[in-house]
Formats: structure tokens, sequence, C-alpha cells
């Protein structure tokens, strides 16, 4: 009989490993003398029961090694589930055993309960484990199930024979708004049964979520993935029809070599080079350079540093005049942003680029808006009459819809005349973007608040915003009159810009100026008034301020430079 000793032992060893098949044979050894077990047997019949998952009529043999056995003397159970056999245990008598009695019998199957119990746990945990592995729709590895592989293939050391792709559906959206969500669904399910087909056992291809992919492939098939996903070819029905629907991808391509010590980056790297496939050379895919890396660390070490600098007040404001050509005077000033750390003047264009990336340019915009604002009302105190000063903004700030009215709060609580003020936001070819920009220029006019676009001339759009929009101010990009590229074409295109901009009761401004011979031809066509190094660079608020005292340039100190 079933000692309670031995009972309790053989549920100890089956419990302290749920996640392991192996602990069966240790479970059985602990009974092993007793009942002169020499092997155990284990079959699973049913691949799709609620309790077990195994590959079907897969059997499990367990041999204890405590002698020969007696084929002779087997004990056998097995197991149901809505009258379908599911799994079958067998217990193999060493040679030379007596037949088992009744009550060995009965002892066997409160053992073979208690494994089965063990075994529906264990795949039990398997179909869950898989499940956090698994993208639920397209049955592809998920984020997890791809590092888990590439994680594993690390510590087998066999990672370097693999290179590392994230990739991007170009355009998926537009399969939605055309087929619908329900229908995408089933395409992006057939573009995952291409990519599954494509392969092998050991490789890894996984959706991180919605149509952003990962692979690992074989470095000799590298360029043959790249081929494939450069136009997969599927399908969808249309009222009973099937329709050829192309789906391409751009690709980011990590080539992995045996120094990479952190598996966990993997992705990140792909990533730099898919970014730079998809926003800088448009091309399908790329492959990451040390450039490359060596960009997107400094890209994240600016990101890091800036929250805590503008919390340190390392960001201060340098002001460039806007000149009126008829007197010379200064007629306004655009507000730019200059970080100022370890005795270093750091330019926008160091540090912009990283912190519009990732949003966190929004924090900086109204930081700016409160120095202009301070500046301002400082003049005043002092007696001296201050000008529009433009502060740029950028177009992330449409999508929140609080944006027109913080402006305008802000410059409520200093007190200050919104004439002062003029918000500056570059042009877009977004359709959507153009609509909340509209209506955002038509919020600021009502409030008194003057409005420009930037770098006016280089969009897609620049005709739809002279046409619709409620702009007050164009600025012209400085592409349109530098020395070396002025062309004939140039001189008609931005005569007929300012032409234009004057009838539709707008001003114009020219940034860029860099000699006379440029102030003279704006001046000829009409545009008045000018931003450049010819007349001064940006500069400290307290230069500026005498700047202002003085109010207009000596045209003669002007024209010897």
């Amino acid at each position: 009989m079933l000692s309670n000793q031995h009972f309790v032992k053989f549920i100890d060893i089956l419990a302290s490993d749920v996640n392991s098949f192996d602990v069966i044979k240790d479970a059985f050894l602990e009974m092993a003398d007793d009942y002169h077990f020499g092997e155990v047997r284990v079959r699973c019949y049913d691949n799709d029961s609620d309790f077990l998952s195994g590959d079907k009529d897969a059997e499990s043999v367990f041999f204890l090694e405590k002698g020969n056995l007696d084929e002779h003397n087997i004990y056998s159970k097995d197991f149901y589930y809505d009258n379908e056999k599911i799994a079958g245990f067998s217990l193999v008598a060493l040679e030379g055993a007596a037949l088992w009695t009744e009550q060995d019998k009965k002892d066997i199957d409160v053992m073979f309960d208690i494994l089965f119990f063990h075994i529906g746990k264990y795949k039990l945990m398997g179909k869950v484990k898989k499940s956090s592995l698994t993208d639920n729709m397209t049955g592809l590895p998920n984020f997890m199930g791809y590092y888990e592989f590439v994680k594993e293939m690390y510590y087998k050391k066999e990672l370097a024979k693999y290179n590392a792709f994230y990739f991007n559906l170009k355009g998926f959206g537009l399969v939605n708004t055309e087929f619908g969500t329900e229908e995408a669904d089933r395409i992006l399910c057939r573009y995952a049964y291409v990519l599954k087909e494509f392969s092998l056992k050991d490789e890894c291809i996984g959706r991180l979520g919605g149509d952003n992919f990962v692979a690992l492939i074989y470095k000799d098939r590298t360029m043959q993935f790249l081929k494939l996903i450069e136009n997969v070819e599927t399908y969808v029905y249309v009222d009973k029809h099937m329709v050829t629907v192309n789906i391409p991808a751009v690709a980011g391509v990590f080539e992995i070599d045996d120094d990479v010590k952190d598996y966990g980056q993997i992705i990140c790297r792909c990533s730099v080079a898919l970014n730079v496939a998809k926003n800088v050379t448009k091309k399908p895919y790329m492959f990451l350079t040390k450039e490359m890396n060596q960009e997107a660390i400094h890209q994240k070490q600016i990101q890091a540093k800036f929250k805590p600098a503008l919390s340190n007040g390392e960001f201060v404001v340098y002001y460039q005049p806007k000149v009126e050509t008829d007197n010379y005077s200064i007629s306004g000033a655009e507000a730019l942003a200059r970080w100022v750390t370890d005795d270093k003047v750091i330019s926008p264009a160091d540090f912009i680029p990283y912190i519009e990336s990732d949003g966190t340019v929004c924090a900086l915009d109204f930081y700016m808006l409160e120095k202009v604002c301070h500046d301002i009302n400082l003049w005043m105190v002092q007696g001296i009459e201050p000008v529009r000063v433009s502060v740029n903004f950028s177009r992330k700030h449409l999508l929140n819809s609080d944006f027109p009215q913080k402006i305008i709060d802000m410059i409520d609580g200093f007190g200050i005349n919104p004439k002062y003020i003029e918000i500056e936001i570059t042009e877009t070819a977004n359709e959507e973007e153009s609509d909340m920009l509209n209506v955002f220029m038509q919020k600021m006019k009502e409030h008194g608040i003057a409005t420009a676009i930037d770098d006016f001339g280089t969009g897609i759009s620049s005709f739809n915003i002279l046409r619709n929009f409620a702009v007050d101010v164009l600025k012209i990009d400085k592409s349109f009159i530098d020395d070396e590229v002025m062309t004939e074409s140039d001189m008609i295109v931005i005569t007929n810009i300012v032409k234009m901009a004057r009838e539709l009761d707008m001003d114009v401004i020219t940034e860029g100026v860099e000699n006379w011979a440029q102030v003279e031809f704006l001046h000829d066509i009409d545009c008045h008034v000018v931003q450049g190094f010819l007349f001064d660079r940006p500069m400290p608020v307290d230069e500026f301020t005498e700047k202002l005292r003085m109010k207009k340039y000596d045209i003669t100190k002007v024209k010897d430079i």
C-alpha cells in the first residue's frame, strides 16, 4: 500500500517544477524500489484537448535505470475528455518482479491521477507561455517571443549567424481606409502567412504591433528576405472577387557580429537604420552604419539631458533683429533658443532636431515665449519701446487642443499687448495638419496675435497657404537669395511671391540676407523687411536691448561689410 510519506514525497517532486516534464522520472524513482518500477511511458493522443497540447500520439519514455524490463508485466491507464482518449500512462515492471496486487494497482492509479493533473498543468502553463509570446491575430511571435528567441541564440553563441531586421509596412493605413479594418486584418494575416512560409525553423519573424515587424534571418538569406518584403503580394475579396493587394515595406538591417554584448539593443539598432531609410534616404532598406549608431547615441544623450537643462535655466533667448530697409530701423526680432552649458553655446541645429523627434520641443517653445514676454515687460519698464518678437513653435503643438489658449493665457498673464508677439510655424503638406494650422491662425487673429509661416517656398503646399490661410507674415526661405544658387527663375518666383502676398494683405520678410546686393534686390521688389547676418547675428538680450535703444543702423557701416 502507498505509504503516506512516499505519497507526499511523490506529490512534492511533481509540484516542485510545474514547467518541467522531466520531474516525472524523479517522482517515479521515489516509488521505484517499493513497487519495482522499471519504466514510465506517457502518451498524448489529442493535441486539441483543453488539458494536453502536445503532438498527437507522441510518447515520452522515462527509463528509471533500475534493471532490465519485463514487457509482460505492464500496468496501463487511459484518460478521456468528452469520450475522446487524450492521454495514456503505462508502467513497466522490472524483470523478475512479482505481479502487482490489486492494492498496488489502486496505488498506481492514484499516482497516475496525480501525474495526469501535473501534465495538464504543465501543458496549460505551456499554452499560457506560448500565448504570452505570440501575436494573437497573426500567430507570429510578439515582442517578447522575438526577444526570447534572440536571447536563446545569444546564449547558444549563435547570434552572429543572423542579421536582424526591423520593418514597417508602407501605406498600410490606405489599406485600412480602402477595405475597412476587418478586411485589413485579414490581409495582415495573409501577409504574416507569407512571412511564415519564408522563415526557416531556426529563424524568427515577429510582429511588434500595428504594421511593425522584426526578424532574425540567417546572414546568407538577407538579400532574399529584403527582396521578399520589398513587395509582398496578397489578396482581398471584394464583392466575391479576389483583388490583388501589394504590400511594400521599408526596413532597417543590423548586421550582428561577435562584438554584440547586449542582445537587448538589437531592435534599437535596427530601428535607427529604419528611421534613416524612412526619413532620410527614402530607400526600401538601410544597413546600420557606425555613423548612424553614433548619431543615435548622441540623440539619446541630448534627449536625456534636455529636461534637466530646461529646469536649470540653461536655455537662453538670443534675438536676431528684423530690419526695415526704408529707414534701416529695427522693426522686429526673432527669438532663437541657445543652450548654454559648460560655458559653451550650443546652436539649435545641434539639439532641436532631437527634441523635435520626441516632442519635448513643445516644453522649450513655451519656455521661450515666457522669456520673451518677460523681456518685453522689462523693456517697457525701462522706457524702451518694444518691437514685435516672433517665437518659433513646433507643428507638434497642433495636436493639442489647448495650444491656442495656452499662448493667449501666457501673454495675458504678463499683461503685455499681444501686438508685440508673433507666433512662427513652418508650413506643412499634411492635410490634417493644414486644417489644424488654419484653425490655430484664426484663433490667434481673433486675439490680435500675429502669425508667420517660416521657410515659405520650400514646401509643396506653399500656394495653398497663400490662398487659404489667415496668416499675417510670410518668411521667405534664404535658399531663394543665396548668392551661389540664385537664378533668374528664383528672382521671378520670389518677385511674384512678394507681389501676391502684398495683394493678399500679408507682410513679407526674407531671411538669410548677407550682402547689400540682396537688400537692394528685395527692396526693389517691394520686400522691405529683411533678417540676416548683414545687419546682425543673433545676440543675447543685453546686446539686443542696446540695439533697441538706438533703434537704427548706421547704413554706411553696414555697406562696408
